[in-house]
């Protein structure tokens, strides 16, 4: 603790230690509330028959499990980018034969080119394209990918929106990858996929909302109302995915890379998806999953998912399903590897220059960049 406040100014070091008592005064008072009105919103979900016990199912077998991550980096040196995207595919705890798995378990790729305000959003779209490849060559009865569906199409449209107008390296490597290794039609046949499971960390839509009824309770996600109100082992069967006022109805990708019934296809995927909450022991939080159709209509799969689930959180050490706790810190090691690269950049580049003082001074990193994973 000693170097944390090392670089900030003595009287805001002051006035940020002042802010601790209030602000915890605030969480404490916020989590009483919800606390105190557990019973009554309990009681509302339970009366519409919504709360279940996973124990009270036969579970024929234990499912094989993959967890699936991606990150992106971009590096803004003075005179350039060095940018690079990853995925990797991470197995889960299993007990059984093993699968003809073609390796390698990751994708990636780097490369560096001059500053392009368009290089972040086709970057994330590779990366996304990464993770898709993984998640459909993974041969197990439950693929978990990290993060929201809805965020998959976002990403995946903001990099076909701007990829024409990256730099050369990357539209190509983009442009490629979404033709040889059909994007879109993975990405459909996962979300409606009856092994497919997107696994949010964080999510402030509250598909509970609508059980606070009049008891003036602080806005708060579903996630956290039902870490509350679920005992352990029990979740909340499926329920439509809660839309924020405002928000489109339907989701869109450039019609010249998704024709219209692509489009359509993937809206009633989309539409027919189904939020489950599902509190595995009492020192774990609910999990949010959003589960394909296939899943939400078929009991024995939904307690595959939920079985798959609960074995890969074994430990209060573990904060999401083991596979992708793994694959966050995999990912998240992207930075420093692109790091190393920095470095290497720099020293060939010395050595093939006649100005070491110029060279350096255009390889200053003055800023990085990172998203999912990574970030």
């Amino acid at each position: 603790m000693g170097d944390t406040f090392s670089d900030l100014p003595d009287a805001l070091v002051r006035d940020l230690l002042a802010q601790a008592t209030p602000v915890a005064e605030r969480v404490s008072t916020h989590l009483n509330r919800l606390r105190q009105a557990r019973g009554t919103i309990r009681q509302r979900v339970q009366s519409k028959g919504l709360i279940a016990r996973k124990a009270d199912l036969d579970v024929t077998r234990e499912p094989s499990v993959v967890g699936i991550d991606g990150s992106y980096q971009v590096h803004r040196l003075t005179a350039l980018d060095l940018c690079a995207a990853a995925a990797v595919a991470v197995e889960g705890t299993a007990k059984e034969a093993r699968r003809h798995w073609q390796e390698p378990y990751h994708r990636i790729w780097v490369s560096s080119f001059e500053h392009s305000k368009n290089a972040t959003n086709a970057l994330r779209g590779l990366m996304i394209s990464m993770e898709l490849e993984l998640a459909d060559k993974a041969p197990h009865d439950l693929v978990l990918l990290d993060g929201s569906f809805i965020v998959f199409v976002i990403y995946l449209n903001q990099g076909l929106t701007s990829f024409r107008e990256a730099p050369g390296l990357l539209r190509e490597e983009f442009q490629k990858r979404w033709s040889e290794q059909q994007v879109l039609e993975r990405f459909l046949a996962l979300i409606a996929s009856d092994r497919t499971v997107a696994v949010p960390k964080y999510s402030g839509r509250n598909e509970l909302k609508n059980f606070l009824g009049e008891n003036d309770l602080p806005e708060t996600d579903g996630k956290t109302l039902a870490t509350i109100i679920l005992e352990p082992d029990e979740y909340v069967t499926p329920l439509p995915i809660f839309h924020f006022g405002g928000e489109d109805a339907e989701y869109h990708l450039p019609v010249e890379h998704c024709p219209r019934e692509r489009q359509e296809q993937m809206n009633r995927s989309i539409k027919d998806m189904r939020v489950v909450f599902y509190r595995p022991y009492s020192w774990a939080p609910a999990v949010r999953l959003e589960v394909t159709a296939p899943i939400a209509a078929s009991q024995s799969r939904l307690l595959m998912v939920l079985e798959g689930i609960k074995r890969q959180l074994f430990s209060p050490a573990v904060t999401e399903p083991y596979p992708l706790f793994l694959a966050d810190r995999m990912v998240k090691s992207l930075g420093a590897g692109v790091a190393v690269i920095e470095q290497t950049v720099a020293q060939h580049a010395v050595g093939a220059s006649a100005d070491t003082e110029a060279t350096l001074l255009c390889l200053q990193n003055y800023r990085t960049e990172g998203g999912r994973g990574g970030s």
